[in-house]
C-alpha cells in the first residue's frame, strides 16, 4: 500500500503539470518548475520504496531533497509576485543560499557523515526505507521549514489585511499548498514513522497547484489588461472573474466609484447597495452577457460596455466594464444644437483627434512590446523616423515603384509595429544578455509571422483593408532577404513585398549603428559600406541606393541620439 500511495503521488503530480502545459497557452515558469520539482519529489519517493540497492535508495533520497528544499522556495517566490511585495535581492538571495546549503548538505548522504550519520536499507512489507542517523547538520533542515512556514503565514496575515488589492482566496489556497508541505513534514517528525506523510503533503499540493495556476493566469491576464489601458485617459474599466468576483479596476474607475476601494475585495462578490454603481453597472453587467449603453453621472456622460474575457482560443474566464468618458463629445453636441457652430470644421478636428488616439494606442502597444526587450531601447522611434526621412527621398521615385504619397504616408504610420509578435516570444529568449542558440533563434524568428496575426486581430474592422494588409507586411517580411535567404518565408526579389524591402533598410541599420548586448555600436562609415555591400543579396538594389542617399540626414538623426544609443 505504501509503494502504492508514492506511486499514486508520483503519477498524480506527472499528470497536474502536464496537463497545466497543455490547458495554458501562456504558461507561467515558476508553476512549471513547482511542478517539475514536485514530480521529481515524488518519483523519487516511489524509487526509494522499489530499491533493490543502497546505492539507488541514497540517489532516490536525493532526489526526494530537490523537493524539500525547493518546493517552499518556488512558494514563497509565486506569493511574493501575487502580493505585489517589493523583497530586497539580498533577502531572496539569502532565502535561496539556505535552500541551496541544506540540499548541497543532503547531496553528502552516503558520502560524508555530515548530514546523515550512518544509512541503511530496509525492507518492510511492501516498500524499503532508508534507516538513518541525524548528522550534526541535519537540524538545518528544520530551521529552513521553520522559516518557509513564517513566511508562508506573512503572506496569508498579509493577503486577508490587503483584501481590496490582493486575493484572499488565491494567497489562502498557496498558503494551504505550503502548509500541507510543512505541516505533514512536522508531523512526520513528531510520529518518527518510516512512511513518509511528506507525500501526501505533495500530494495535496499537486492537485492545489492546477487550480491555483488558473487564478494565477487570470490575475496576470488582469496585470497585462492594466497596462494596456492605464495610459489612456477618460477611460475605466471593472475586471471580474467568470463567476462575476471582482478581480481589478484601474485608478480612473476608482476614482470615479469610490466605493471599490472602500468596500470591495478582491475575489469576492460586489457588495449588493442603492449606489448608482450598483444599480446602474453591476446589476446591468452581472448576466455575462454582450451589450452597450449610455451613462450620465455626476454631470459626465460615459459609454458603458460589457464584453467577455477570452483566455486562449475559446476560453471565457471573466468580463470586464469598460467605461469611456463622452462628456466632451456629448458637451460638443449639445454646443451644436444651441449655437449652430460650424460642424464641419469640429468634426475634421474630433476626427483628427480619434485618428491621432487610435495611433497612440498601436504605438503604445509597439511600446510596450519593446520593453521587454533590454536590448533595443527606443529602436521603434528610431526606425520610424529613419522611414520618415526615407519616404521624403522616394517621393521622386512613386511612378517607377508604382505606388503614391499615402502608401508612404500609410507606411510610416506601420513602422512601429514591425516587432509587434514580439509579444508571443518569451522573456528568457527575448531579454537574453548574449547571442542566441540555435534553437533560441528559431524561437525569436517565430516574431515575424506572429506580428502579422498581431496586426490582423487589433486593425481589421478598425483600419481600411489598404492600411492592415500594409501593416501586415511590413511585420510578416521585414526579415525576408533579396536573395531568399531571409525568413519566415524565404521569399526572394519582387516578391517581397515593397513596404517589408522599405522597413528591411531602416530596421538593419538601426541595428548596426546602435549598440545592442551582443555588440558596440557600428560606426556610421562601417553601417553604411556593409547595407552597400548587401545590395543586391539582403536589400533590393534600387531601394538601396536610394537609401544610401539619405546618409546625411541619417547622421544628423542619430547625432541627435547619441546620448540615448
Amino acid at each position: 500500500m505504501v509503494t502504492i500511495l508514492y506511486l499514486t503521488t508520483f503519477i498524480i503530480s506527472l499528470s497536474m503539470t502536464i496537463y497545466y502545459l497543455a490547458r495554458n497557452p501562456k504558461v507561467d515558469n515558476l508553476l512549471v518548475c513547482f511542478g517539475i520539482v514536485l514530480t521529481l519529489n515524488g518519483g523519487g519517493r516511489f524509487m526509494l520504496a522499489v530499491s533493490s540497492s543502497l546505492e539507488m535508495a541514497l540517489f532516490a533520497q536525493k532526489l526526494i531533497y530537490i523537493g524539500n528544499c525547493y518546493c517552499p522556495l518556488l512558494l514563497v517566490h509565486i506569493l511574493t509576485r501575487m502580493c505585489n511585495i517589493r523583497v530586497p535581492r539580498f533577502l531572496t538571495l539569502l532565502l535561496f543560499i539556505f535552500a541551496s546549503t541544506v540540499f548541497c548538505l543532503a547531496m553528502t548522504i552516503g558520502i560524508l557523515p555530515v548530514y546523515y550519520k550512518s544509512v541503511a536499507l530496509v525492507q518492510s512489507g511492501d516498500y524499503n526505507y532508508l534507516a538513518k542517523v541525524y548528522g550534526p547538520t541535519h537540524f538545518l533542515n528544520t530551521v529552513l521549514m521553520a522559516v518557509y512556514s513564517a513566511v508562508l503565514l506573512f503572506y496569508f496575515v498579509y493577503s486577508i489585511k490587503k483584501s481590496s488589492t490582493v486575493s484572499t482566496k488565491t494567497v489562502t489556497l498557496m498558503s494551504l499548498l505550503g502548509i500541507a508541505v510543512a505541516g505533514t513534514y512536522i508531523l512526520q517528525c513528531i510520529v518518527h514513522t518510516n512512511i513518509s506523510y511528506l507525500s501526501v503533503g505533495y500530494l495535496i499540493a499537486s492537485i492545489l497547484m492546477v487550480n491555483i495556476a488558473e487564478r494565477i493566469n487570470m490575475f496576470d491576464m488582469s496585470a497585462n489588461i492594466a497596462a494596456s489601458v492605464d495610459r489612456l485617459k477618460e477611460y475605466g474599466y471593472i475586471e471580474f472573474d467568470n463567476r462575476f468576483r471582482y478581480i481589478s479596476a484601474n485608478d480612473y474607475a476608482r476614482e470615479l466609484f469610490p466605493e471599490i476601494a472602500n468596500t470591495w475585495h478582491v475575489d469576492k462578490a460586489v457588495p449588493k447597495s442603492d449606489s448608482f454603481l450598483y444599480t446602474n453597472l453591476i446589476d446591468w453587467a452581472s448576466d455575462g452577457m454582450a451589450k452597450s449603453k449610455s451613462i450620465h453621472f455626476d454631470d459626465r456622460y460615459f459609454d458603458a460596455n460589457v464584453r467577455s474575457i477570452i483566455y486562449g482560443k475559446k476560453r471565457k474566464v471573466g468580463y470586464i466594464i469598460e467605461l469611456v468618458d463622452r462628456t466632451s463629445e456629448n458637451n460638443y453636441l449639445n454646443t451644436i444644437k444651441n449655437y449652430n457652430w460650424d460642424l464641419k470644421k469640429e468634426v475634421a478636428i474630433k476626427t483628427a483627434d480619434i485618428s491621432h488616439i487610435k495611433d497612440m494606442m498601436v504605438l503604445g502597444m509597439a511600446t510596450m512590446v519593446e520593453s521587454r526587450d533590454n536590448s533595443t531601447g527606443g529602436h521603434i522611434k528610431r526606425t520610424s523616423s529613419v522611414i520618415d526621412i526615407y519616404s521624403k527621398h522616394l517621393l521622386p521615385y512613386c511612378e517607377q515603384l508604382h505606388i503614391n504619397a499615402e502608401f508612404l504616408q500609410m507606411l510610416s504610420k506601420a513602422a512601429p509595429m514591425h516587432d509587434l509578435g514580439k509579444i508571443a516570444i518569451a522573456d528568457s529568449i527575448l531579454q537574453k544578455q548574449g547571442r542566441y542558440n540555435d534553437d533560441e533563434y528559431n524561437q525569436m524568428k517565430r516574431h515575424a509571422a506572429e506580428g502579422a496575426s498581431i496586426v490582423e486581430s487589433i486593425l481589421r474592422g478598425v483600419e481600411n483593408d489598404k492600411f492592415v494588409e500594409l501593416a501586415k507586411n511590413v511585420a510578416h517580411y521585414h526579415h525576408e532577404k533579396w536573395d531568399g535567404s531571409g525568413y519566415p518565408d524565404g521569399l526572394a526579389g519582387d516578391n517581397i513585398p515593397l513596404e517589408a524591402r522599405i522597413m528591411a533598410l531602416a530596421d538593419v541599420f538601426d541595428a548596426l549603428v546602435s549598440k545592442r548586448c551582443y555588440k558596440e555600436a557600428y560606426s556610421y562609415d562601417m553601417a553604411f559600406d556593409i547595407i552597400k555591400n548587401s545590395l543586391g543579396t539582403h536589400f533590393d538594389p534600387f531601394l538601396g541606393k536610394i537609401f544610401l542617399e539619405c546618409r546625411a540626414e541619417l547622421e544628423e538623426l542619430y547625432d541627435g541620439y547619441s546620448n540615448t544609443i
